[in-house]
């Protein structure tokens, strides 16, 4: 029994000493994609097509909270003068006008975030290959994103901005 409990330690600090020299040697880079983001050229193109995109849908917004508001005015004027019916009526459809305006701004959200995704999409993947080119061409065995981390020792860890900046062409 006891030699296989030496075995067995003598097994784990070996497996130890093993995994202690190959962590020694791995090299861990980091950068803040975000950062590269905001400097890349083609985000600024992108974000042309976002916000005309944008300024379309909340023009689309605006008359339809015109109308609303004209509506609602308009009833509120003539609320009293209106036989029960109409009064009951026009304040069903005023109730429908609302229901479409918050309707709208669900589903303008939902665009506005796919259209988004749609246009960083390719950006985004640009930028990962860039990191992977420069990872594999300086033998780094891990890229963490740095903006998402609270501490990077920088003695650890080389920052990875310079290089994938030289990589993507952006001074």
């Amino acid at each position: 029994m006891k030699k296989i409990h030496v075995t067995l330690v003598a097994g784990a600090m070996f497996l130890f000493a093993c995994g202690a020299t190959s962590f020694a040697q791995q090299k861990i880079g980091h950068i803040n994609t975000q950062d590269v983001l905001q400097l890349m050229p083609e985000r600024d193109s992108a974000a042309k097509v976002f916000d005309k995109f944008n300024e379309e849908i909340n023009k689309n917004f605006e008359s339809m909270k015109v109308a609303y508001n004209n509506a609602l005015d308009a009833f509120t004027k003539q609320k009293d003068s209106l036989s029960p019916f109409l009064r009951d009526t026009k304040q069903q459809e005023i109730i429908d006008m609302q229901g479409k305006i918050e309707n709208f701004k669900v589903a303008a959200q939902q665009e506005l975030q796919k259209k988004q995704d749609d246009l960083m999409a390719p950006i985004v993947e640009k930028l990962k290959k860039a990191i992977k080119a420069v990872a594999e061409e300086h033998k780094f065995t891990y890229v963490l994103d740095s903006g998402s981390l609270l501490f990077v020792p920088d003695d650890e860890s080389l920052n990875l901005l310079p290089l994938v900046k030289a990589k993507l062409g952006i001074k």
